[in-house]
């Protein structure tokens, strides 16, 4: 795992999380907005992290 993995993961947390706040204290498009941003970054991290297993299997043999 790498730091690019890692600020993926933290950058889609903190999104989501912020997103989710704002959105639930009344600025609700900008919340979501925050929140889909969150997820998209949730998504490209568990792409790099798949990425990398499968790359390890094949190079094990």
């Amino acid at each position: 795992m790498n730091g690019a993995v890692i600020a993926l993961a933290m950058a889609g947390l903190v999104g989501f999380f912020a997103g989710a706040y704002l959105a639930a204290t009344g600025e609700r498009p900008v919340g979501i907005a925050l929140m889909g941003m969150g997820l998209i970054f949730q998504v490209l991290c568990l792409r790099q992290l798949k990425m990398a297993k499968t790359k390890d299997d094949r190079d094990a043999g």
